[in-house]
């Protein structure tokens, strides 16, 4: 049995609704809870809206009501049957329901979820209570990593488009992110076969498949950004470019936003190829893909071609250098933020021996932000009225130099994992070539697998190539509550 047969039991339901729940703990209006009655086709409501709680009791709806209120009107009460689920109904044995009291919601879940995985009858004590919390979500870290390992191998055997490659993406980082978390390398072995299907992918011309589905409205690829902030029609707008920022180090950034009431609207969308700042980022701010023989790309050319998009706005090009407060944003509804701090942090990364983890790289992160204005600026931007958008240009992968060379003659654009060619050279060059969509006369070329051009076994983070970390990034729409 799981626990929630237990609390079934308590609550004995199924054939007494509509019934009144007071729910003390949480634990009846969790999604662990919820989903549980949804798999068994009982329909819940939640409400403390007495009005809404009456008019369910009075139409006798088959329905469990949960609610926070303790004190039921006398109008609802006489109707309906009303039950309080306090901490001692938990189904956990031994004196631990007062120590629960301090315990958020999702900890008491993972702890539920960890004693009827291991032994339901174990007697509990407060006096132990961190320590059971330790094992507790250990055990829901590796149950994670079991579902995400799972999701991406069903994904594996599908053929390659661009709705499972986003996906996959999204998939991937959490489970990179989680492995780190919580030191567990497993996830390596996968690495192989998702490069064999990122390759797949761009092989049978996916990434044109996702241009020609990319929508003002529903955005697939960056130069798609702009478009899909116009549409939204916004009097103040935000736009925080955070350069290399590829999913897992977004998920960084998630969860240092966590802390506050924000509401995140996040979507996967692919970089342009080659996945250089140069072209990718300069599309988000051109708002288009002819970035391929811009004489000048960078932030001076951006902060043009931004305030061009919005010519009818009064803009704004900040960088995380200057300080964002209300005085500094008078007179501007349209402004963006470029931070440039992960790339700089990725291309100071040291590597121990033997490792090619991103583990410390995202530990730096992590302490970076601790001491930045990030958080800060998004409070100010919220205060001052201002719909906030979070998106990068491309990620980063761990590339192990490959001890070979390009001639730069042959070459208009040079990267370590990525290399823009004229088309009539590509005799010349022995590497991988891939067409650039929509792009003629060059051609893209690339290191095999996970290397990149420099000095034998050098290892560091970089970027260019089609990996799904180098190619999938965030767009975010962030909200306050």
């Amino acid at each position: 049995m799981h626990w929630q047969d237990f609390i079934d039991i308590r609550i004995n339901y199924e054939n007494n609704l509509p019934r009144l729940v007071t729910d003390q703990t949480g634990v009846l209006s969790s999604s662990a809870y919820l989903k549980w009655l949804s798999e068994k086709n009982i329909e819940a409501k939640i409400s403390d809206n007495f009005r809404e709680i009456r008019f369910l009791v009075d139409e006798e709806k088959q329905v469990l009501i949960i609610t926070t209120k303790e004190n039921i009107p006398a109008f609802i009460s006489n109707k309906v049957e009303h039950i309080v689920f306090s901490y001692s109904d938990l189904p956990l044995n031994g004196n631990i329901h007062h120590a629960l009291k301090k315990t958020d919601t999702w900890e008491i879940i993972d702890i539920l979820d960890y004693v009827f995985a291991t032994n339901r009858h174990q007697v509990l004590a407060a006096r132990n209570l961190n320590e059971i919390l330790m094992k507790a979500k250990a055990f829901s870290n590796e149950k994670h990593l079991v579902v995400l390992n799972g999701k991406i191998r069903d994904i594996l055997q599908q053929e390659p488009n661009p709705e499972n490659i986003l996906t996959l993406g999204k998939l991937w980082a959490s489970l990179t992110y989680q492995s780190i978390k919580t030191e567990n390398s497993n996830y390596l072995e996968l690495i192989p076969q998702i490069d064999a299907f990122s390759d797949h992918f761009i092989e049978s011309s996916g990434m044109e498949q996702a241009f020609y589905a990319s929508t003002n409205k529903k955005p697939k690829t960056v130069e798609k950004i702009l478009a899909n902030i116009k549409s939204d029609k916004q009097d103040k707008i935000a736009l925080l470019c955070f350069d290399c920022m590829g999913f897992v180090e977004w998920l960084e950034l998630k969860d240092f936003l966590s802390e506050k009431n924000y509401v995140l609207e996040e979507k996967a969308i692919f970089a342009l190829l080659p996945t250089l700042t140069s072209i990718s980022r300069s599309a988000i701010f051109q708002g288009n893909t002819d970035v391929y023989s811009l004489k000048y790309p960078g932030r001076s050319t951006e902060a043009k071609a931004f305030a061009h998009y919005f010519k009818d706005r009064h803009t704004k090009y900040f960088t995380e250098d200057d300080e964002i407060t209300g005085d500094a944003l008078l007179g501007y509804d349209y402004i963006s933020i470029l931070y440039n701090f992960i790339d700089e942090l990725s291309h100071a990364a040291q590597f121990p021996p033997n490792s090619e983890s991103k583990e410390l790289f995202i530990k730096s992160i992590q302490a970076y932000l601790d001491k930045s204005s990030v958080l800060q600026d998004i409070e100010v931007l919220v205060k001052n009225d201002y719909q906030i958008y979070i998106c990068s240009d491309h990620g980063s992968v761990v590339a192990k130099g490959n001890g070979k060379r390009s001639e730069k003659y042959l070459s208009n654009d040079f990267a370590k994992r990525a290399i823009i060619i004229k088309k009539d050279n590509e005799d010349l060059i022995s590497e991988k070539k891939i067409k650039i969509p929509f792009v003629d006369k060059k051609l893209l070329v690339l290191p095999e697998g996970r290397t990149m051009f420099a000095n034998k076994n050098k290892i560091e983070f970089n970027h260019g190539g089609i990996t799904v970390e180098e190619m999938v990034v965030p767009y975010v729409k962030l909200k306050k509550v």
